[in-house]
């Protein structure tokens, strides 16, 4: 694995866990006590895409590090590590030369939200609740089944952005 990285690269990285951050935090598409859907996971694709799977676990956990004291919440390291295996994730699934909608997708989609979505997390939302896990699972399979369709609904625009940025030299694939 290769994990030399540029300064430029670095900030490249550093705006997407920023963009990711303002995403999760201040522009939710719907919160709710117990449903809380965002689109804080497009620019951590995108990292997973360029970046590789080790950049991509690095980029997702400190976003989600970047919450606790600026918003005032309390680590739940479930969540984090949850966080952590989705970006690792991103990269191990999206990190190719030619990404294919029925394949990569779709695999990107279902494995993200289901090891993340519905056990880790909701394994870490039981434990800090203290709530049994079954319930919990059944009242977040709304929210994941609408994380799948907007994952695989954000796919091709990120895969044209990601070729773009390839091509005017913006980035430099990186093959991890």
């Amino acid at each position: 694995m290769k994990l030399k990285v540029s300064v430029r690269e670095l900030c490249q990285i550093a705006m997407l866990i920023a963009l990711a951050f303002v995403l999760e935090r201040h522009l939710p598409i719907l919160s709710l006590p117990d449903l809380r859907i965002t689109l804080s996971f497009v620019p951590m694709m995108l990292c997973g895409m360029l970046f590789g799977p080790v950049w991509g676990a690095v980029a997702f956990g400190a976003a989600d590090i970047l919450g606790w004291p600026i918003m005032g919440l309390t680590p739940i390291p479930l969540i984090l590590l949850s966080r952590v295996v989705q970006g690792f994730l991103y990269g191990l699934i999206l990190n190719r030369e030619n990404l294919t909608f029925r394949t990569h997708a779709v695999t990107n989609a279902f494995s993200t939200q289901i090891i993340c979505g519905a056990v880790l997390t909701t394994l870490g939302l039981a434990h800090f609740r203290g709530a049994p896990f079954l319930p919990l699972l059944w009242m977040r399979l709304p929210q994941i089944a609408i994380l799948i369709v907007l994952s695989l609904a954000v796919f091709p625009v990120l895969v044209r952005l990601r070729n773009a940025m390839l091509k005017a030299g913006l980035v430099h694939h990186k093959r991890c």
